[in-house]
């Protein structure tokens, strides 16, 4: 019947309120892979970064979406991968995906396992939503919601930040306040008046002239501006502004021309204590006149005198016989020290031993001892300096021969009073001199190889070669413009005008028959050059 209720009642579902297990829950495989991996500890950026697989894919494989993956041909293999990083069995995780997601493989030539499935909807199907964003909406209720951005900033950091900057704005603007302050300038009166104005010449008759009585209108005004301050006139200001003249330089003459002073008499460099000899005239009249000479060298070894020569640098110290110390210092190559007449048995104390000989009856001996050795408590008596020590041999120590030239040189020999004349070579025989005719670059060079003599040498200088056993060897960079002068002749050049000349021998004999006597006439500047020298020789009898 219409509108009657029917008495019979529905069957009842009988609902099971017993407890459940474990087993009574379904468990799917992205429980157990998202299990897997917070057992690790890992999240889906670290597994990104060590799988080089995208996060995304990562959680579509958890949440079993196929359609979050471009290629569905590549959805077998990230399955795999990511059980095998799980710990997992690939296959049997890979068949749970495709049961609870629906996916099948597809062939390797088809379309669908090569291009990205578009969704393709009819008129009468309902549009399929879009894809989910596993961040977005990671479908993990145990991860908190996003805060907003006013909820992570809190009431006491903003007034942190309040009172920071007004404390950073009350020192700035103190510093500037003090600094303003330090640079005020202050004007204050004094009483003193200031030194420069107590010492100006007082202005009288410098202020305006006081118009006369009667001027009427005119003296009033000419005498505007007058009363208890006068202004200064023109004249007043012009004396306080004018310039002082300043003192005139003095100017003392030089007493010759600087091309003509002596560093060896004049300035620092001079020579104390020693008067030059006269000049000396060679003896062909084509040398020149030998300005100054160096310091007459003592006799060495005069009689039966004992002298200490120095051939390099040695410290040596002598005591007398009673002890006391006779002398002491470092002597240097070419130093010599006599011993004194009064002393019986002088002792000699030698730092090096190979540096020091011995000049007794003009015969030279030694050296002391060893080079590098130290010599203590010598006596210095000529007999037994003689007896215990054999002649110097000059060949085996060119230090030795090198001094002993030196000191040959500039000896000086002074019969009856005459002027010394310097000793180049021993009596009787020839010696050579090199004169320059024009600038020229010379070297000479002694028969071991050590260098005697390197200069550039301008005209009208002139060289004298010391006394060798071995003769010594030319190298000139201007052939043209050296002579030689032996026996009282000039002979020369040394070669051509622009040519460098080697190697030559600069014996008396090499010469005298490599070379011609010069001719004065077919070489002017030699013309020049010896008539200077014979204007300026001193001729001796």
């Amino acid at each position: 019947m219409i509108g009657r209720k029917s008495s019979r009642r529905p069957d009842e579902v009988v609902e099971d309120d017993g407890p459940r297990g474990f087993d009574d829950f379904a468990l799917r495989l992205g429980d157990v892979m998202r299990g897997e991996r917070a057992t690790m500890g890992k999240s889906l950026l670290d597994v990104q970064r060590e799988l080089r697989i995208k996060a995304s894919y990562i959680a579509a494989i958890e949440n079993c979406d196929p359609s979050a993956f471009d290629t569905p041909g590549f959805i077998a293999g990230y399955v795999r991968s990511y059980a095998r990083y799980l710990g997992m069995d690939p296959d049997e995780c890979f068949q749970e995906f495709c049961a609870e997601s629906g996916f099948s493989v597809a062939h390797g030539m088809s379309e669908n396992a090569s291009t990205i499935r578009k969704p393709n909807y009819t008129k009468t199907e309902a549009p399929r939503p879009a894809a989910r964003d596993p961040f977005a909406e990671p479908r993990m209720p145990f991860v908190p919601a996003g805060d907003s951005l006013l909820s992570r900033i809190e009431p006491g950091a903003v007034a942190s930040m309040l009172v920071l900057v007004a404390l950073i704005g009350g020192i700035g603007y103190g510093g500037w306040a003090v600094l303003r302050e330090v640079q005020r300038v202050q004007l204050a009166p004094v009483d003193q008046t200031p030194v420069v104005l107590s010492e100006l010449d007082p202005l009288d008759g410098a202020v305006a002239p006081v118009a006369e009585e009667g001027s009427g209108e005119d003296a009033v005004a000419q005498a505007d501006g007058a009363g208890a301050f006068s202004p200064p006139g023109a004249e007043a200001l012009d004396r306080l502004y004018r310039p002082q003249a300043l003192d005139v330089p003095v100017l003392v003459a030089r007493d010759a021309p600087i091309s003509s002073l002596d560093p060896a008499t004049v300035g620092v460099f001079a020579q104390r204590g020693t008067v030059p000899p006269a000049p000396v005239a060679a003896p062909d009249g084509s040398e020149r006149q030998l300005a100054q000479l160096q310091p007459v060298a003592p006799q060495i070894g005069t009689g039966a005198q004992m002298t200490l020569v120095a051939v390099r640098p040695a410290w040596v110290r002598v005591r007398g016989d009673d002890g006391s110390v006779l002398f002491e210092r470092v002597m240097d190559a070419g130093d010599t020290w006599a011993v004194p007449a009064g002393q019986t048995d002088p002792k000699l104390n030698v730092g090096e031993s190979g540096a020091v000989y011995f000049a007794v009856n003009g015969q030279t001996y030694g050296p002391a001892g060893p080079t590098g050795t130290v010599t203590r408590d010598l006596s210095l008596q000529p007999d037994l300096i003689a007896a215990a020590y054999t002649p110097a041999d000059a060949t085996r120590d060119t230090d030795l021969q090198r001094v002993m030239d030196d000191l040959t040189q500039f000896a000086v020999a002074q019969p009856q009073g005459e002027p010394g004349q310097p000793k180049v070579l021993e009596d009787s025989a020839p010696g050579v001199t090199m004169i320059a005719v024009r600038t020229a670059w010379v070297r000479v060079r002694a028969a071991d190889g050590s260098v005697i003599y390197e200069a550039t040498m301008r005209a009208g200088d002139t060289f004298a070669l010391p006394s060798t056993e071995d003769p010594a060897t030319l190298r000139v960079g201007e052939s043209g413009a050296v002579y030689f002068a032996v026996n009282g002749q000039t002979y020369g050049p040394a070669g051509d005008t622009g040519a460098v000349t080697s190697n030559l021998a600069l014996s008396v004999d090499n010469l005298t028959s490599s070379y011609q006597v010069a001719d004065i006439a077919r070489d002017a500047d030699l013309e020049r050059v010896v008539a200077e020298l014979n204007n300026g020789a001193t001729v001796t009898d």
